[in-house]
């Protein structure tokens, strides 16, 4: 038969590891939604990024580019461009990539207007359309993209 000591220190036993059951679980739940709530907060500056360059859009950039939206992509944002001179029937996609992809990379890494996405989002993504809004191709850079 358990004596009262006995009794006493396995229920101090239990309640010690159930406080510390308890405190580790909280400490878990605290690390895990910090981040989370940084992500949160991450998609609501995008969002609000988007609607602003939206609010102007779209808009001629120049006699063959037109900025038709940005649009927030987990946790990155998507650039939608239409060259309005171009019919994806007619014209290689590729080689107009080639043509505007090491721009837009320097734009990427070095414009001041870019800083926020290099150091905060996950990606940036450029994406170009045709006059017939038909996909042409998407570019995508992430912040290690940039070398110097």
């Amino acid at each position: 038969m358990p004596t009262l000591q006995f009794k006493t220190q396995l229920k101090l036993g239990l309640l010690l590891i159930s406080l510390s059951l308890s405190a580790m679980l909280l400490w878990n739940y605290w690390q895990q939604s910090a981040p989370s709530r940084d992500r949160n907060q991450l998609y609501v500056e995008l969002l609000e990024r988007s609607g602003q360059l939206n609010r102007d859009l779209p808009k001629l950039l120049d006699q063959q580019t037109r900025f038709e939206r940005a649009e927030v992509v987990n946790y990155g944002m998507r650039f939608v461009y239409a060259l309005i001179a171009v019919d994806r029937f007619q014209h290689d996609a590729m080689a107009l990539r080639r043509q505007v992809e090491d721009y837009l990379l320097n734009s990427f890494c070095h414009s001041k207007n870019m800083q926020f996405y290099r150091s905060r989002a996950d990606f940036v993504e450029y994406l170009y359309q045709d006059r017939n809004n038909i996909n042409l191709f998407t570019v995508r850079f992430v912040a290690t993209d940039c070398t110097d």
